[in-house]
């Protein structure tokens, strides 16, 4: 008879007993190697996506003025940037390494070293002459002593003055140091607004202005809004100081920008008389 029928009713037997436990010890291995792998490869791809994402995060870009001390002597241009505050649309020009000064007379092909240029004082007619408004002093000569406006621009050696009184002493400093002088309606004077000549009436308005980093700049609006609208909106763009500029839509302006592409506004054939006048920036 077989053995393995010989079993009293006392007794059991175990199949397979040896057998089985040796096909543990091998399963037990091959599943702590499998962890082991896992928690391997869960390490790897958490360092691969926290690189991947460091690759991947966006770089943010802040525009700047440029540093004038790094540009080269003969790379003058116009910086050109259009906001809009309270609905008034501005455009500012700022000049980068170009010296500002008065130009009289019409300027019927514009100079290639002028990169940034728009008409400046008033002028108007005396009896049968033109004449400048404002006192007028131009490469130290005197034009017009009158003082029929408060602000005021003087272009001397080393500075440029935006200021708002009846009588200063730059008018004669300009003249000792054959520079440039010009009045024309204070708009905003240590920044605050200049409420003298705040009109309500709306035209298109360009400004000559002091930024509250020290540069100087034209500011101008294609659109016809009251000079209230247009000082608050100055203000409120970083303006300090600023002066009223010929706006109107005869009035040229122009600008050259880093590229060498020309932007004119205003009339580019008009009979204006010699007495008009320019600011101008030109190549130092």
């Amino acid at each position: 008879m077989n053995n393995l029928d010989n079993i009293s009713e006392n007794e059991i037997r175990i199949i397979g007993f040896d057998s089985g436990s040796q096909a543990k010890k091998p399963q037990r291995k091959h599943w702590l190697w499998v962890l082991g792998l896992l928690a391997f490869l869960s390490v790897g791809t958490a360092w691969w996506l926290m690189h991947k994402s460091q690759e991947e995060q966006p770089v943010l870009a802040v525009v700047t003025a440029p540093n004038t001390d790094s540009i080269a002597k003969d790379s003058s241009f116009v910086l050109i940037s259009d906001t809009i505050i309270n609905n008034v649309s501005l455009h500012c020009f700022l000049p980068v390494n170009a010296k500002p000064k008065l130009v009289m007379g019409v300027l019927k092909d514009i100079p290639a070293n002028y990169v940034l240029g728009a008409m400046a004082a008033d002028f108007g007619k005396y009896g049968e002459r033109f004449q400048v408004v404002g006192g007028f002093v131009y490469h130290g000569e005197v034009i017009s002593h009158s003082k029929s406006k408060y602000g005021f621009c003087a272009l001397l050696k080393d500075s440029v003055v935006i200021g708002n009184a009846l009588t200063t002493s730059f008018f004669e400093q300009a003249i000792e140091e054959k520079g440039d002088f010009f009045r024309q309606h204070a708009l905003i004077y240590n920044g605050e607004i200049v409420n003298s000549v705040i009109s309500q009436s709306e035209a298109l308005r360009r400004s000559l202005c002091r930024l509250n980093d020290g540069s100087i700049c034209i500011i101008d609006t294609d659109m016809s809004v009251s000079l209230d609208s247009f000082s608050t909106a100055l203000l409120q763009s970083g303006v300090t100081d600023a002066i009223a500029l010929m706006g109107s839509g005869a009035a040229v302006r122009w600008a050259v920008d880093k590229a060498g592409r020309r932007y004119i506004a205003g009339a580019d054939e008009y009979d204006f008389p010699d007495v008009v006048n320019y600011i101008v920036w030109e190549k130092k």
